[in-house]
């Protein structure tokens, strides 16, 4: 069965932007190193991406080229887009993912969101996050993590330090039978 994986950068404080929803802080951070040996082999298993709506405008307003040209990327959104490159659906989240964990294929991407990852971690619906911690302190911003109403229990399988960043993986810790 695909998997559902969070992958992506935050501050030390746990944010995805800052109060701009801005980015420029993390752009600072060109490892190469962690580009080659975390990036790469992560994307290569994945051919599916689901994002929300302010990730892709805010995606499209850093790029005038689409990142993902050869991905099925899903942009949940009630207002449509008009791109050959993404699919818009005004489903939730969790009905999104899983009518796609049931379909053969690679694994599925969450891209930046807290909101969508706090829900579908909620649900149990993601299998493992990635994150490359940085030494900011942004203090405001997007979160990773949104209120919650109920724990995770997730347990660490890699880390790894390239240069100031840190690359922590988690998988959650299913219930056994």
């Amino acid at each position: 069965m695909r998997k559902v994986i969070f992958y992506g950068a935050i501050s030390l404080d746990g944010y995805l932007a800052d109060k701009d929803y801005s980015l420029d802080w993390l752009f600072k951070y060109n490892d190469q190193k962690i580009m080659e040996e975390s990036y790469q082999p992560f994307f290569k298993q994945v051919d599916t991406i689901i994002m929300g709506r302010q990730t892709y405008d805010d995606l499209m307003q850093m790029s005038e080229e689409f990142p993902y040209p050869n991905t099925e990327v899903f942009v949940l959104s009630h207002r449509e887009i008009n791109s050959e490159y993404v699919k818009q659906t005004d489903k939730t989240i969790a009905e999104l993912v899983k009518e796609l964990k049931e379909t053969t294929g690679k694994d599925i991407w969450i891209v930046g969101g807290g909101q969508l990852v706090s829900s579908l971690i909620e649900q149990n619906l993601i299998d493992t996050l990635q994150i490359q911690i940085t030494p900011d302190l942004l203090g405001s911003g997007v979160k990773l993590f949104q209120h919650m109403n109920h724990t995770s229990n997730f347990k660490t399988i890699f880390a790894k330090q390239y240069g100031e960043l840190i690359d922590v993986k988690y998988q959650l810790k299913r219930p056994t039978a």
